[in-house]
C-alpha cells in the first residue's frame, strides 16, 4: 500500500538511476499493491511477453536457413523455412496483441486503485495542509503520479522483460553459429558506448524534465484557481489579467519543456550516429567474411538481423531507463504527498462516544494559534451541560469560529483540553467525533450535484420523509418547489446557482437531517433576510431542542433565549451570563447590543430600559447611561 510507506524520492541528482529504490518501490506499489487476481494476470502477461520475445529472437534463424537453402538450390527446404519465418513473425505479433489485452486490464486496475488511494489520503490530510495548497495543483500531482507509475509498469512489462529474453537468445545463437569474434566485439562496443552516452544524456535531461513537470503542475493550479473564482473574475472585469497570468504560467512550462526537448534531441542524434557506425561496421565485416568464403549469404543475413535485434533491445533499454527515471520524477510529488502524515497521526484516538442523546462539553484552558507568532485563543474555559444552548458572541476576529473548528477536530489545540461527556477529544476517533457533530458554517460550499444529493450528503441512508422534514425545518422545501427541476436541480459548482440564503438553508437542513448530539451554528442565519431569519429561527430552535448547541452569532437578537452567553474579546472570555443579566451589567455585551440597536431599530414589542454603557466596553465611566432595548 502507498499510505504509510516511505516512498520519498532520492534527493538531488547524485543517483540518476536509483536501482535499489526502483526495485523496492516496484515491489511495494506494482506488486504488493495489486489484488491477487491482478497478480495472476500480471504473471500471465510476463509469460506471454517472454514467449513473444523468444519467438522473435529465433525468427532470424529461419530467415537465414531460407536464404542458404534457396541460394544452394534446395527450393522445398527454402520455402518451408520461409513459411516458418512468416509464422514466427505472425505469432510474435499475435502474442503482443494478447499481452496488450491482458496487460490493459491490470494497468487500468492499478490506475483506479492508485487514484482511489491517493485521493483518499489527500482528503485525510489535516485541514491546515489543504489551506496551503491549490486544489488544481493537488489534482495535477495525483494525475502525474499515477501516470508515472503506469509508465514505469509499461516499461517493465514491454521493455525490461523482452530485453532479457531477446539478448539471451541472440547471445546464444551468435555463440552457437560461431560468428567471428570481431563482429561480437563491435556489438559489445556499441552496447557499452550506447550505455555511456545515454547515461550522460539522461543526467542532463532529468533536471530539465523535473522543472518542466513542476512548471506544468503550477500552471494547471493557476488555471484551476481561476476557473474556481470565475465569478470574482467577471465581477471585476479582470479576464485579461487572469488570462495573462495563465499564459505566463504555461509559457514558463513551455520554456522548460523546450530545454528538455533540446537536450533529448541532442542525445538522440548522438545515439543515431552510434547506431549508424555500429551497423555499418558489422555489415562491412560480415561482407568481408562472405567474400572470403568464411560465411554464407545466410550468415550475412543473420548478422544483419541480429545487429538490428541487438540495437532494438539496447535502444528500448535506454528508453526504459528514461521512462522509469521520468516516472520516478513524475511520482516524486505524489510520493511526497503520500508520505505526509494524515489527520489520524495527529489525532490517533480510537475511542467512541457511548450512549445516545446530547453530549456535555467541557473546555478547559484552551489555547491555539494558526501561527505560533500570533495566538488566537488564550486559555478559554467553557462548559455546556448536555442539552443546553451556549451562545458565543464578540467582534470579528475574537476567536469564535476558531473555537468551533477546534470542537470539530479540524485543528489540534496548542494547550488545554476539550471533553465530550468527559472523554478528551484527543482520545476520540475523528469519525466518532464528527459523526456526533453537525455544523452550519458561515460559508456553505455545495457539490456540483442535485439539490437532493447535497441534502442527503448529511445522512445518505435517510428516507424521503426524513429528508422533507429537515427541508421544512429550514424552509428549503419552498426553494425546491420554485426550482425548474425541483429536488433534481443541479446547483452548480460550489452551489453558485443558488443564492447565499438558499445555500444557507441547505446547510441548516443538512444539520437537522444528521440528527447530531452536538449542534454548532456558526453564523447560521447570517446570509438570510430578516423575515426568513425569523421563520428559520423557530425551526432551528426546534432542531436544537434536546441537543447540546453552541451558537456563534453576530446578530444578538437570535441568541436571547440561550442558557448562557459568553462574550469573547481578543481570544478571551470577558463576560458570561444570560441575556438580561449581561445587559444589566453594562459591559461588553451591552455595548454590542447597543451598537446593533443603533444600526437596526428595535422591534415594536421590545421594551426599553436604561443600561449603564462604558464608553469603551468594560473600561468606561460607570455613570454614563444609554437607553436600549432588552
Amino acid at each position: 500500500m502507498l499510505v504509510g510507506m516511505d516512498l520519498r524520492p532520492p534527493t538531488g541528482l547524485e543517483r540518476p538511476f536509483p536501482f535499489r529504490d526502483v526495485v523496492r518501490q516496484f515491489h511495494a506499489v506494482l506488486w504488493q499493491g495489486l489484488p491477487a487476481a491482478h497478480r495472476r494476470r500480471l504473471l500471465l502477461v510476463a509469460a506471454l511477453v517472454a514467449l513473444g520475445a523468444g519467438v522473435q529472437g529465433l525468427a532470424p534463424l529461419a530467415l537465414t536457413t531460407a536464404v542458404d537453402r534457396l541460394t544452394t538450390g534446395h527450393l522445398e527446404a527454402g520455402l518451408l523455412a520461409v513459411i516458418a519465418y512468416s509464422a514466427m513473425a505472425g505469432l510474435s505479433r499475435a502474442l503482443r496483441q494478447g499481452v496488450s489485452l491482458a496487460h490493459g486490464e491490470v494497468a487500468r486496475g492499478l490506475e483506479r486503485d492508485l487514484y482511489r488511494r491517493a485521493y483518499a489520503h489527500a482528503l485525510a490530510l489535516p485541514h491546515a495542509v489543504h489551506l496551503g495548497r491549490k486544489a488544481g495543483e493537488l489534482a495535477r500531482t495525483v494525475t502525474d503520479g499515477v501516470r508515472g507509475w503506469r509508465r514505469m509498469m509499461d516499461a517493465a512489462v514491454f521493455t525490461a522483460m523482452p530485453f532479457v529474453v531477446e539478448i539471451s537468445t541472440v547471445a546464444t545463437v551468435l555463440l552457437a553459429a560461431a560468428v567471428p569474434a570481431t563482429l561480437v566485439g563491435v556489438l559489445l562496443a556499441f552496447a557499452v558506448a550506447y550505455g555511456l552516452v545515454f547515461h550522460r544524456g539522461l543526467q542532463r535531461q532529468r533536471e530539465s524534465f523535473r522543472t518542466a513537470a513542476r512548471a506544468d503542475a503550477e500552471a494547471q493550479g493557476v488555471a484551476a484557481d481561476a476557473l474556481a473564482s470565475q465569478e470574482t473574475v467577471k465581477l471585476f472585469a479582470r479576464e485579461a489579467l487572469v488570462e495573462g497570468r495563465i499564459g505566463e504560467a504555461f509559457a514558463r512550462g513551455g520554456a522548460a519543456w523546450d530545454i528538455y526537448n533540446r537536450a533529448a534531441t541532442r542525445n538522440g542524434l548522438t545515439l543515431s550516429v552510434l547506431f549508424t557506425l555500429a551497423l555499418g561496421a558489422t555489415l562491412l565485416l560480415a561482407a568481408r567474411e562472405v567474400a572470403a568464403g568464411r560465411m554464407t549469404p545466410g550468415g550475412f543475413v543473420l548478422v544483419n538481423a541480429y545487429v538490428l535485434q541487438v540495437v532494438g533491445p539496447v535502444e528500448r533499454l535506454g528508453n526504459m531507463a528514461r521512462e522509469i527515471v521520468q516516472g520516478l520524477d513524475l511520482t516524486a510529488r505524489l510520493r511526497d504527498l503520500m508520505a505526509e502524515p494524515d489527520e489520524t497521526t495527529f489525532s490517533p484516538g480510537a475511542r467512541t462516544l457511548s450512549g445516545e442523546g446530547p453530549v456535555a462539553v467541557q473546555v478547559e484552558g484552551l489555547r491555539f494559534g494558526y501561527d505560533p507568532r500570533r495566538p488566537v485563543l488564550h486559555g478559554i474555559d467553557l462548559a455546556i451541560p448536555a442539552g443546553h444552548k451556549l451562545a458565543v458572541v464578540g467582534r470579528s476576529g475574537s476567536g469564535k469560529s476558531t473555537l468551533a473548528r477546534l470542537l470539530c477536530g479540524l485543528y489540534r489545540p496548542d494547550g488545554g483540553t476539550i471533553r465530550l461527556d468527559g472523554v478528551p477529544v484527543a482520545d476520540l476517533s475523528l469519525s466518532a467525533l464528527r459523526e456526533a457533530v453537525a455544523v452550519v458554517p458561515q460559508d456553505t460550499i455545495l457539490f456540483h450535484d442535485t439539490l437532493r444529493a447535497n441534502l442527503l450528503f448529511a445522512r445518505p441512508e435517510a428516507d424521503e420523509a426524513a429528508m422533507l422534514e429537515a427541508a421544512r425545518t429550514a424552509e428549503l422545501d419552498t426553494v425546491a418547489e420554485a426550482l425548474p427541476d425541483g429536488w433534481d436541480t443541479v446547483v452548480g459548482e460550489r452551489g453558485l446557482r443558488l443564492s447565499g440564503g438558499e445555500k444557507q438553508r441547505v446547510a441548516i437542513a443538512r444539520a437537522v437531517l444528521k440528527r447530531p448530539r452536538l449542534l454548532l451554528l456558526d453564523e447560521a442565519t447570517a446570509s438570510l433576510d430578516t423575515r426568513t431569519e425569523r421563520a428559520i429561527q423557530s425551526g432551528l430552535e426546534a432542531a436544537a431542542r434536546g441537543v447540546t448547541t453552541l451558537v456563534i452569532a453576530h446578530r444578538l437578537s437570535t441568541i436571547r433565549d440561550a442558557d448562557e452567553i459568553a462574550v469573547m474579546e481578543d481570544g478571551r472570555i470577558v463576560e458570561r451570563g444570560r441575556h438580561a443579566v449581561l445587559l444589566a451589567q453594562g459591559g461588553y455585551y451591552a455595548a454590542l447590543w447597543h451598537a446593533q440597536e443603533v444600526e437596526t431599530p428595535s422591534d415594536p414589542e421590545e421594551g426599553r430600559q436604561a443600561v449603564a454603557l462604558p464608553v469603551t466596553p468594560g473600561k468606561g465611566k460607570s455613570g454614563e447611561m444609554v437607553a436600549m432595548g432588552t
